[in-house]
């Protein structure tokens, strides 16, 4: 996909975004849920092994699970993390791409920072467009309940 600036207009893939309307330009690492998938594994091998304990003749049924947990869970203990590149506008569009390397991606941020500064800046890169599993997690995770008495944010 290309990203490319000309003219006062951003271009994402298909996508213009007018440079006057582009308000935050930042990257961000996408962890994958290490720990949130061990604790899967976990839990579904305890419930494998009851079964297991519990119904003899159900022990084939539970290995085969344990084995596609284990293999869900390697795999996502293997995932790198991913590095994105996140522009955001004054209305409520936004645009995210991705470029293997982190350090790209900052040169990137400084190169359409300075594009929005100078209106006679041109650009063009090749980028990637994001496909994320939900492996991976970026962010707080804010959850409200009801409407009074809130105090912060858990974060987990």
């Amino acid at each position: 996909m290309d990203l490319r600036v000309g003219k006062r207009v951003l271009w994402v893939g298909d996508a213009a975004y007018p440079l006057r309307n582009v308000t935050r330009v930042y990257s961000v690492e996408f962890k994958p849920k290490r720990g949130e998938t061990f604790g899967f594994f976990l839990v579904g091998s305890v419930i494998a092994l009851v079964v297991a304990r519990s119904e003899p003749d159900a022990l084939p049924g539970c290995v085969l699970a344990v084995a596609a947990l284990l293999v869900w869970l390697l795999k996502v203990l293997w995932s790198p993390s991913k590095y994105a590149l996140v522009i955001d506008t004054s209305g409520t569009a936004s645009a995210l791409v991705t470029l293997p390397h982190r350090e790209r991606l900052r040169q990137l941020v400084d190169a359409i920072v300075e594009a929005v500064e100078s209106p006679e800046k041109q650009l063009h890169v090749q980028v990637e467009s994001m496909n994320f599993s939900r492996n991976y997690h970026h962010g707080d995770k804010v959850n409200i309940y009801g409407g009074l008495g809130h105090t912060g944010v858990l974060k987990k």
